[in-house]
């Protein structure tokens, strides 16, 4: 990176992400790195595109995947790209056997630094608005 003139940093010690191109190490054998490049990429779209987001009445978000969890049962994990989302709302999801309509019972993310694949400790929230990672809750996502 250097021969071809970019600055760069580990994107964790990164502070000035307009001079320095951040480093994300990922491995796509184990997967690993791979949500905190998600999140670096929502985190950096969500800052510097702030005026051109727009938002409108209709959401729409990409399942990236489906995980049983204790205590939970079947959640998604999901990058929401427009609108916004709210607990009580109801989704449609395309299923294997049809159209899967379900209302969230919870909107949750991870603590900062922490992957959405690992079980852990999830923040709760109300509603959330676009460009953001997040694990939904819902009846009948089996």
């Amino acid at each position: 990176m250097a021969e071809k003139g970019f600055n760069t940093e580990l994107y964790w010690k990164n502070d000035n992400v307009k001079e320095y191109v951040s480093l994300i190490p990922t491995s796509g054998v184990t997967g690993e790195g791979i949500p905190d490049m998600l999140a670096c990429l929502v985190k950096y779209s969500e800052s510097f595109l702030k005026t051109k987001i727009t938002m409108k009445g209709i959401f729409s978000c990409t399942v990236l995947e489906v995980t049983k969890i204790e205590g939970l049962g079947t959640t998604i994990d999901v990058i929401l790209v427009d609108g916004m989302l709210k607990e009580g709302d109801t989704i449609v999801l395309l299923g294997f056997e049809g159209p899967i309509v379900t209302n969230i019972r919870a909107l949750l993310t991870p603590h900062p630094m922490k992957e959405m694949r690992v079980k852990n400790e999830y923040i709760h929230h109300k509603k959330i608005k676009a460009a953001m990672g997040i694990k939904i809750s819902a009846n009948g996502l089996d």
